[in-house]
């Protein structure tokens, strides 16, 4: 005979239990919120961490589990409650020394405002006191390149020092110190900076008024001097250290790349707004003088994106803006009017809907990059802006690769006359030697062999004659080339004829006689060449540009001279060849 089936009994019977588990949910936030959150994200979610949770479901009172580091624990119960303690002991001391040299990596390098992002995608490595970026671990020296010529690069340029010096007369108590000293107002401008006759590095000079300079220093020269203010004795020096974030922007669309990160806020200003529509004009950037300063306030469009907000993928879409609090912004050289404005007056306004802020831009007079300066704290935002606008990240081997490919200098590579340079070879050399000193005895490189009497650190004592080394930068003398001038050393680009690839630390040898004779066989080393050492390459790559091998140099003056008088030519050879290359070489003012 069948049976009714109550399903209210059955339910009134079961209701002790289904009240239960609902009350169970309740009191156990940690399994209530997982539940709440897509299924392939619940595994990495309900580890011991609650701050792998996403934030906008992390329960407020999450704490670590207990269950971290059980291991230890158990392997101490094995042999009783004493060895148990001391496994706890031991764990907390291995905690305490992490924390501590954690301390000392903040303490050794400090971090830009974008190491998080660059953290992520590129080598990193401690350099000057700070933690740059070297190159991106995706892409190469190649792709770099070809950014540069069809689209833009950018690069993270924060870590350069801004010096404030003021004074009576400043002009003429800078004669000796900056070299070449011209007053060229609202222009940044490239100079040497100079102490007791011995080059200390390049800088940009920013002429504000004629009692008040910019010096935009290298870090590597700041940790050269024990004090900066003893360069300028006399004078008021204020460092601008850490103030500012410093972007750089370097190939043929840069100015699209910026019209498209930024738009002007203030645009009463005609005059501003008259060169901020012309920045549009691709043609217009070329038109612009190198140095030109532009000083004027900028807004961040918001990027839209999505975010997921339930389990039903239900999506909703936000401007991702990052709110700053209304403050003065803190020093006293603002970028308002073009790096010229002496007081606090300009403010970091910041709603929901967009963000005002002051920014600098110039034009290199060197490199005719383009570099973008805003206040401290708001160069996160304005570099992911010019990321998402498609500019290609580079490091500092990808930019040292990009200056030997256009016969620019890189500090301190190309600058071994100067303290940093020193330093920055003695280091190099070291590193290499001990490479080399790693492998079997066998497979060594027989120098002896080889003719090359220093093959990790170059010998300049040997070339000049003296162990003090003069470099003639003054454009001048170089024009010039005075005959006293002979034993002193010119930085020239070298350019490989036919073939050949050329390294750093490569010997650079002066050939007597016409190189048309020898031209179609570049000649072998054997003991019995008499080819003399003139200098010695401080960069080389093989140069995309042209195709061929090349690099930077430096050799004498009297050299390059006769060379120029087509009266000799110019071999290079690495230090591990035999094969000398005939090179064509050009002088670098």
């Amino acid at each position: 005979m069948a049976q009714a089936v109550n399903v209210m009994d059955i339910v009134d019977s079961r209701s002790q239990e289904i009240t239960a588990a609902m009350e169970a949910l309740k009191t156990n936030m940690s399994v209530s919120y997982k539940l709440s959150i897509p299924f392939y994200m619940r595994r990495r979610a309900a580890s011991h961490n609650p701050k792998r949770l996403p934030a906008r479901v992390r329960p407020p009172d999450a704490a670590p589990s207990k269950v971290k580091f059980k291991w230890k624990k158990r392997a101490g119960k094995i042999q009783g409650d004493e060895t148990a303690s001391k496994g706890k002991e031991v764990h907390k001391e291995d905690s305490a020394d992490e924390k501590m040299e954690g301390k000392e990596d903040v303490m050794k390098a400090k971090r830009l405002e974008t190491h998080l992002w660059h953290a992520k995608r590129c080598h990193m490595k401690d350099m000057w006191g700070y933690r740059l970026a070297l190159c991106t671990t995706q892409k190469g020296a190649r792709a770099a390149h070809r950014a540069t010529n069809t689209a833009t690069t950018l690069q993270d340029t924060s870590y350069y020092h801004w010096v404030c010096i003021s004074g009576n007369t400043l002009h003429r108590k800078l004669d000796g110190v900056l070299l070449p000293n011209h007053v060229t107002l609202h222009r940044v401008t490239c100079s040497h900076l100079y102490h007791v006759g011995k080059c200390l590095g390049p800088v940009r000079v920013y002429w504000t008024s004629e009692d008040t300079v910019l010096l935009r220093l290298h870090p590597a020269i700041i940790s050269s001097c024990s004090n900066i203010g003893d360069l300028f004795p006399g004078l008021s020096v204020k460092s601008l250290c850490d103030a500012f974030s410093q972007f750089t922007l370097h190939g043929v669309r840069s100015i699209e790349l910026l019209v498209k990160s930024l738009t002007l806020s203030d645009t009463t200003n005609s005059v501003v707004k008259d060169v901020w529509d012309q920045l549009s004009d691709d043609a217009f950037y070329y038109d612009i003088m190198s140095g030109t300063v532009l000083g004027c306030e900028v807004v961040i469009p918001p990027r839209e994106h999505k975010v997921f907000v339930s389990v039903l993928d239900t999506e909703i879409t936000q401007p991702t803006h990052r709110l700053c609090p209304d403050e003065k912004l803190g020093g006293d050289i603002l970028f308002r009017s073009a790096l010229t404005n002496t007081s606090v007056t300009s403010t970091i306004t910041s709603n929901k809907d967009r963000e005002t802020l002051p920014c600098c831009m110039y034009k290199d007079p060197v490199t005719s990059a383009l570099t973008l300066m805003v206040p401290r704290g708001t160069g996160t935002r304005l570099w992911i802006s010019l990321v998402y606008s498609g500019g290609r990240v580079v490091g500092l081997q990808d930019e040292h690769s990009l200056n030997t490919d256009r016969s620019r200098l890189t500090f301190p590579v190309d600058y071994p006359d100067t303290a940093a340079g020193r330093r920055y070879w003695e280091e190099d050399g070291r590193e290499r030697e001990e490479k080399e000193m790693r492998r079997p005895p066998q497979k060594r490189v027989k120098y002896a062999e080889l003719g090359i009497t220093s093959p990790f650190v170059p010998d300049w004592a040997g070339v000049c004659g003296s162990d003090d080394i003069s470099v003639i930068r003054d454009p001048a003398l170089l024009r010039t080339l005075p005959t006293d001038l002979d034993k002193h050393l010119v930085t020239v680009s070298l350019s490989s004829v036919k073939r050949g690839n050329f390294r750093p630390g490569s010997h650079v040898y002066y050939f007597e006689g016409s190189r048309d004779e020898t031209m179609s066989n570049d000649p072998v080393y054997s003991s019995e060449d008499q080819y003399p050492v003139v200098g010695y390459l401080t960069s080389g790559n093989y140069c995309l540009n042209s195709g061929k091998g090349g690099g930077i140099a430096l050799i004498l003056a009297g050299v390059f001279k006769k060379v120029r008088q087509e009266c000799g030519a110019l071999l290079v050879r690495n230090t591990t060849s035999k094969q000398y290359r005939f090179v064509d070489v050009n002088l670098i003012f």
